[in-house]
């Protein structure tokens, strides 16, 4: 926006006995631009809530649509709101609104740093992991899971990173600007009134700070968790350079000597306090910031047999959506071909799908607990290692194979705590799909299916060939793209979350299609199951879900 003024009044308003003149300033590109009110006399940044910095009122929430058709209505709805804001300022409630809004008004100090914060929100104040690069400051609630973060985002470095110990503080709720700290005395001065159980813990935390050392700070608002964080600068000699200062916190006592209440009178006295601005990167606020359902997602497992076209797709929903921990077994490299809906590039051309898809993951989302991949088809790896398919919640196959998904569901029928498995798979060119979840009672996988691994219960049928070949010995696929399969994904992966949260039980098929112009275009149609299942078929597409019903004759479980 032109910052420079094209018109402007000075409107005058009275409250209680009090005057106030309100500079009214309109902007270029006005009535497409909102007016903007100042009151510099008496509103001032940090002295009054909803003020910003170059001292306008902060009028309407960031993203705020406006209509610019009433250019004078534009002008008299910004006084009003402007008068409606001195208004409250009357009443003492009105200071609250900095605890509610503090991110808009805390900011680092010169010399400060951006922390990221992988933090779990909440839990009471405890000592804490940091890492410190030469750019930001690194916080984990510990060694373990922050080494975890470092090494899935910086996948190059070799390092071994050394960690130090910080202090997390979980205050009663965010302090005012009038507190902001300047010295490590005025640190104090808060915790007494807002967290005093935490000077016991701060004590300990200065028992091996000879130099500054980090707190980060969390306060409940109505509105969710806030961070911050200071650093406490060591306090210095004045007037002497800074490689010839005493260590003025062991001044006069013998190495480990120091008194704690002489410490912490050296530590919090009027030594500087440089403030820094926390970016949350926790997996709580990444997936949904704050959403219920992020954190018992959070501690699932999902084991992926295949990381095909549309495995891969369905893998990264999941990370997305805050699935914790994911293994991909997949024996395959990735092709040219296969680049076009696969959600790996070229770059990953020739090397295996399953590695490359669980180092892409981890660089894209390094808080996950676990991410691992097997290189070798998931018979060869459960003969090898069978736990890693019971220690999992849940398994997703989306190899849309027969031979491979056949022989699974086997397993699964005769071994027992044997994790529930969702089969996922596309009809031709991807313009329906279906997502099976199937436990180890009731109906199995193959009660679906005829003995060729062909579903009973399609959703269309064709006129056409649904597959192309390809010059080599009986070679031939499946046409279609990342758009159409998209919808397939997007099934399996929802099906995967609800059944994670127990939202889905076992012998439940989900279904999706797309608009039957679509499924029309390309040689297709309804089948007359499908619309005796669903005679309201939405002809511009949709999902259900249905009962995965018994077969009598099963070959696997007999039906029973």
């Amino acid at each position: 926006m032109d910052k420079a003024p094209i018109h402007g009044w000075v409107v005058p308003f009275e409250h209680q006995a009090d005057r106030f003149d309100l500079q009214v300033v309109l902007f270029r590109h006005f009535p497409w631009t909102k007016p903007r009110v100042y009151c510099a006399d008496k509103f001032k940044f940090l002295q009054f809530p909803h003020i910003e910095k170059d001292g306008a009122f902060c009028l309407y929430p960031p993203g705020t649509e406006h209509s610019p058709v009433n250019p004078k209505g534009l002008i008299w709805d910004a006084i009003k709101e402007a008068t409606r804001l001195i208004v409250a300022s009357y009443n003492d409630a009105f200071l609250s609104d900095f605890a509610d809004e503090f991110d808009s008004y805390w900011s680092k100090t010169e010399g400060g740093k951006n922390i990221v914060s992988l933090l779990s929100p909440g839990g009471v104040s405890r000592k804490v992991s940091l890492w410190c690069s030469t750019v930001h400051y690194y916080l984990g609630d510990d060694d373990a899971a922050l080494e975890n973060w470092l090494r899935n985002r910086f996948p190059g470095n070799k390092e071994d990173f050394r960690f130090t110990t910080a202090s997390h503080i979980v205050l009663k709720r965010p302090i005012l600007p009038s507190e902001y700290p300047k010295s490590g005395a005025a640190v104090l001065r808060f915790l007494r009134e807002l967290a005093p159980e935490s000077i016991e813990q701060l004590e300990d935390a200065a028992e091996a700070a000879d130099d500054k050392f980090t707190v980060s700070f969390e306060g409940c608002t109505d509105d969710g968790p806030v961070l911050f964080a200071i650093e406490v600068m060591p306090p210095n000699k004045r007037g002497m350079k800074a490689g010839r200062r005493p260590n003025m916190v062991q001044k006069g006592f013998r190495p480990g000597k120091v008194p704690t209440h002489i410490r912490m009178q050296r530590l919090f006295g009027g030594n500087k306090v440089e403030r820094h601005e926390v970016v949350r990167a926790d997996p709580s606020w990444i997936h949904g910031r704050d959403t219920p359902t992020v954190a018992p997602l959070f501690d699932k497992r999902v084991l992926m047999v295949g990381a095909g076209s549309l495995g891969s797709e369905a893998a990264l929903l999941l990370a997305k959506t805050g699935v914790g921990s994911i293994t991909l077994v997949d024996p395959e490299v990735l092709d040219y071909p296969n680049v076009g809906r696969h959600v790996l590039g070229v770059a990953e051309v020739r090397t295996y799908k399953a590695k490359s898809l669980a180092e892409e993951l981890a660089r894209r989302f390094p808080h996950m607990r676990s991410i691992k991949y097997f290189n070798e088809d998931w018979q060869t790896l459960y003969g090898k290692d069978p736990e890693v398919f019971h220690n999992t919640d849940l398994i997703v196959s989306t190899v849309g194979s027969w031979e491979a998904e056949g022989r699974l569901n086997q397993l699964a029928r005769n071994e027992p705590d044997f994790p529930p498995v969702i089969y996922g798979w596309a009809e031709p060119f991807s313009v329906a799909g279906h997502a099976a979840l199937i436990g180890s009672d009731g109906p199995c996988f193959a009660c679906g299916m005829d003995h060729f691994g062909s579903t009973l219960r399609a959703i269309c049928e064709w006129d056409t060939k649904t597959t192309r070949k390809q010059p080599h010995c009986g070679a031939s696929f499946q046409p279609y793209g990342p758009v159409s399969l998209s919808g397939v994904a997007a099934l399996v992966a929802k099906t995967t979350t609800k059944a994670l949260l127990g939202e889905m039980t076992p012998g439940t098929e989900a279904v999706y299609w797309a608009s039957k112009d679509e499924i029309v275009e390309q040689g297709g149609r309804f089948t007359r199951e499908f619309l005796n299942f669903f005679p309201d078929v939405p002809e511009f597409g949709g999902t259900r879900q249905l009962e995965w019903r018994r077969k009598g004759d099963c070959a696997f479980c007999g039906g029973g």
